[in-house]
């Protein structure tokens, strides 16, 4: 007799059993389940709403395969790489080597949920969602190996995670803490539930659709396939919080509110730039700030508002960086170009800026005045002045730069001493979470913190691009040659078409 799925579905997922040879704590340490004061018993309860058995789990994942490598050769073939928009061509150097890392460093995340994970229906989807993310990472290689012979920066897709480049160290330092350093537990809520389910939507949505209106049907697909696994996965969190909630509610509270504001700060640079700045103005569906509001605001507030949950207390705080947070982080990496390893695209020609005070009021206040500067300087030849002599500050949190958390009208010194040491924030809010658990923060060494401890060897720029594996042939460089700059001169006519132009050597 051929059984359907349901009668033999938690029987196959739901496989416990008492420990004999050694003690259950031996073999399920509390630092690794994260499990801490809830009885056992309370984790039986946990369910997850995505019901797959191993061999649908093949065949659905098959066809996906079949489909993205299909779709791939073909446009490979057709080279329409070659005929894609530079700025976003820009912005998928940028994904691929942030995100690459990433998807490797979560398949040992879900081998920890396998294995440690203190429910077993946890653990069994836990296998599922190493095999998800073990395919996320070869979609990413295969895809940056396509195309590595027309530009060089994709390699970096690989090398990116073995280099001390800064803006990857932050992302290394952000998805070491929640995927390698933190429990089950606190992993579930911070990995699964805040990014994957929430933030990923950024990153693998809304930019799935900008590559799409740009022609970049490769891209997106890679980008669309990716998070049809993370809508499965990521649903671990929700069952997580749920029996936490019952137990230790101000854990999940505190835990929340971390991954929130560290989960902002990085997407703010990862994606928020790329759709303010980066996707062609005639493709935007959407400004960044609106994205977050519908798919990121909302939802969080409806998670809280489910569960119980106060919003954050900074959450007042975290509604005005989105008019400004972005923003001035793009200027920031923009002016430090050659400290990283694609071309950014300032985005300011004369009807950008008009689509910039459309959707952010307060944007020509906040920083039009810098733009306006570069300009000048542009326009006038003094390239030297829009370039940087030294280093940026950064937070000993998130190490990102000082400034470019809320914006240039919010630049208090947020700072503590801590066993001695100085330590700096980029915000109230980061010294905020920084003050949860300084031990776990404490030993982080961002950038400036070696170049401080003599290990940038000379002490200058050009000991930190060395530093940074920054060689000339990926080293950053404004995407359309300064072209745009062009539009603010006198006998301008209007926008310039972008172009690839000269770039101005350091």
């Amino acid at each position: 007799m051929l059984l359907n799925r349901d009668d033999w579905y938690d029987t196959s997922r739901d496989l416990q059993w008492d420990c004999t040879y050694v003690d259950q704590k031996v073999a399920f340490p509390e630092q690794w389940t994260g499990a801490a004061n809830i009885p056992e018993e309370a984790w039986r309860k946990w369910d997850e709403p995505f019901r797959v058995s191993y061999r649908d789990y093949v065949r659905i994942q098959r066809e996906k395969e079949s489909g993205v490598k299909a779709v791939s050769g073909a446009l490979v073939r057709a080279g329409i790489y070659e005929k894609l928009d530079p700025a976003h061509v820009a912005a998928s150097h940028f994904h691929m080597g942030a995100i690459t890392g990433v998807e490797h460093m979560a398949v040992t995340l879900q081998s920890r949920f396998c294995r440690f994970a203190p429910a077993p229906a946890w653990r069994n989807l836990g296998v599922f969602g190493m095999l998800d993310e073990t395919r996320h990472t070869q979609l990413n290689l295969r895809f940056a190996h396509d195309l590595i012979k027309a530009d060089p920066r994709f390699d970096w897709a690989q090398k990116a995670f073995h280099t001390n480049e800064w803006g990857v160290l932050a992302v290394k330092n952000f998805f070491d803490d929640i995927m390698l350093n933190a429990d089950c537990v606190e992993a579930s809520l911070a990995a699964s539930l805040t990014v994957e389910h929430g933030f990923t939507n950024l990153q693998f949505v809304a930019l799935a659709a900008d590559a799409m209106a740009a022609g970049d049907i490769n891209w997106s697909n890679l980008l669309s396939s990716t998070q049809t696994d993370e809508a499965r996965h990521a649903q671990t969190g929700f069952p997580t919080l749920g029996i936490l909630m019952e137990h230790d509610p101000e854990r999940a509270q505190r835990a929340l509110d971390v991954a929130f504001w560290r989960s902002t700060r990085l997407f703010q640079t990862l994606t928020g730039t790329a759709m303010d700045y980066y996707t062609p103005l005639e493709l935007r569906k959407m400004s960044f700030k609106e994205f977050m509001l519908e798919w990121v605001v909302n939802h969080h507030e409806r998670v809280l508002r489910d569960y119980g949950l106060k919003k954050p207390w900074y959450w007042d705080q975290f509604l005005r960086a989105l008019e400004t947070g972005h923003h001035a982080m793009h200027i920031g990496t923009w002016f430090w170009r050659p400290t990283l390893f694609w071309k950014p695209n300032a985005g300011v020609s004369k009807d950008e800026r008009a689509w910039l005070n459309e959707k952010y009021p307060t944007w020509e206040a906040d920083f039009g005045f810098m733009w306006d500067e570069i300009i000048a300087n542009i326009n006038a030849g003094r390239m030297e002045k829009t370039l940087p002599e030294t280093l940026p500050s950064l937070c000993n949190l998130t190490q990102l730069p000082l400034g470019a958390g809320m914006g240039p009208h919010e630049l208090a010194e947020h700072s503590l001493m801590y066993n001695g040491r100085l330590y700096q924030f980029d915000s109230e809010i980061s010294k905020w979470c920084f003050e949860q658990d300084p031990e776990r923060y404490a030993g982080h060494r961002n950038i400036i913190d070696r170049f401080i401890a003599g290990e940038i060897q000379p002490p200058d720029l050009s000991g930190g691009l060395a530093y940074m594996s920054l060689t000339p042939e990926v080293m950053g460089d404004d995407v359309y040659g300064y072209e745009w700059a062009k539009d603010y001169l006198p006998s301008s006519n209007g926008s310039p078409k972008h172009a690839m132009a000269g770039s101005v050597s350091l």
